[in-house]
């Protein structure tokens, strides 16, 4: 199975969705900066929550796999 296959399937079993961005924001140097940026937060964030005594669910790193990857929904 492939990570996108992956990727999607865990979407699909906890009924996560990706979140909305504008086309410029995917665009492939872009993307990774944000992910890059964004993993930082996320790291932050985790370390917070780690701290309090409470357990990241998963759906932050798999946005974060998502914006890499180009897989933002567009804007309708």
């Amino acid at each position: 199975m492939s990570d996108l296959e992956k990727w999607l399937e865990d979407g699909e079993k906890f009924g996560w969705e990706m979140p909305r961005a504008v086309w410029w924001k995917r665009l492939p140097v872009i993307r990774h900066i944000r992910a890059a940026y964004l993993s930082a937060r996320v790291e932050f964030h985790n370390d917070f929550w780690l701290s309090a005594g409470l357990i990241p669910t998963g759906y932050d790193n798999w946005v974060l796999w998502g914006v890499a990857h180009g897989k933002e929904r567009g804007h309708e």
